[in-house]
């Protein structure tokens, strides 16, 4: 199964909340015969191939298996059963495939015992582990989709890559007079809400934001924070005030669980008191296509992940353009 080069033809309607998702199986440990199945957004997929000629490389994390070249790139290649402590001993590797990722600008290899389908469905379909149960420790999994004969478990790929090689996890540095231009915008501390699925980017991006002088409220996916904004809307009312006055931004991830960043976005630009609300979008993949969505939603920026250390200087100028108008309608 390759992936389609043509990426029109996999991307969905804007703000209609829905996705596009690899099912693969890994084989468990020591049970031949029993496959676990995951899940990953077609969307952070180059293409799925069987396993290449690799070369192992001395001194590497145990879960990297080696180097392999494809149409001039040089790919590492991720033992993914490894990482998932599921790693079997008689794996034919020759029947084996590797699931090409692309995102934060770079492209890593992960072997996978088998291929299945790709599933299109809505977000609401994928639950958040915490969902499930709340014993689920596990921050690698971001969401868990039933089938009537299995469960399909979605991978943290970004969690997996910054714990085989921390050195290519989100670079966050920041310029200080923007930390410090961002402190001295509006009065008080303020308050962004944050919307990611991933624990490592969540918690990456509100030490930022922190940094930054906000108060940050965070949530795991869309829907969690729509139903914040809709009950702190219900409170400014009963004071007399308007959620802009209290929440100065949103932060949302375009890939999330229950409801995606786009459709969380096009939820609050048509919602009549919350539509002023500032917008930034982001995703491991902001390309052409993407871009055009989130401008037909609204979005007051968008910003891919690697780009992330400008994520407070963008933040600096939308406060800074909001004040202009404040003061222009005054």
């Amino acid at each position: 199964m390759e992936k389609k080069e043509d990426k029109q033809e996999i991307l969905l309607e804007t703000g209609t909340n829905e996705l596009e998702v690899a099912e693969f199986g890994i084989i468990q440990k020591n049970q031949k015969n029993m496959v676990q199945t995951f899940g990953i957004n077609v969307a952070k997929i180059r293409e799925i191939i069987k396993i290449p000629k690799y070369i192992s490389i001395p001194n590497t994390n145990q879960y990297v298996m080696g180097i392999f070249k494809l149409r001039d790139q040089i790919i590492p290649l991720i033992n993914l059963a490894g990482w998932l402590n599921e790693e079997t001993e008689d794996i034919d590797f020759l029947k084996c495939y590797v699931i090409i990722t692309e995102f934060n600008q770079q492209n890593f290899g992960f072997l996978i015992h088998d291929v299945r389908t790709i599933h299109r469905m809505s977000w609401e379909r994928v639950l958040s582990p915490m969902d499930i149960t709340h014993n689920i420790q596990n921050e690698s999994i971001t969401g868990i989709v039933t089938f009537d004969d299995r469960i399909m478990l979605m991978l943290d790929f970004e969690k997996i890559v910054a714990d085989i090689s921390p050195e290519l996890s989100l670079s966050v540095e920041t310029d200080k007079k923007v930390i410090e231009d961002v402190q001295h915008i509006g009065q008080g501390k303020q308050k962004v809400l944050l919307a990611e699925d991933s624990g490592i980017v969540r918690d990456t991006l509100a030490k930022m934001l922190e940094k930054g002088g906000f108060e940050v409220v965070h949530v795991s996916n869309g829907k969690d924070a729509w139903e914040y904004l809709a009950a702190f809307l219900d409170e400014a009312k009963q004071k007399n005030g308007i959620v802009n006055d209290v929440i100065q931004l949103v932060i949302a991830d375009i890939e999330m669980p229950q409801m995606d960043g786009h459709s969380l976005c096009r939820s609050i630009k048509e919602h009549a008191e919350l539509k002023t609300l500032p917008v930034v979008l982001f995703s491991s993949l902001i390309y052409e296509e993407i871009k055009r969505k989130g401008e037909l939603i609204g979005a007051d920026a968008q910003i891919s992940k690697p780009e992330i250390g400008n994520l407070l200087t963008i933040i600096r100028d939308i406060l800074r353009k909001k004040q202009e108008e404040l003061k222009n309608r005054q």
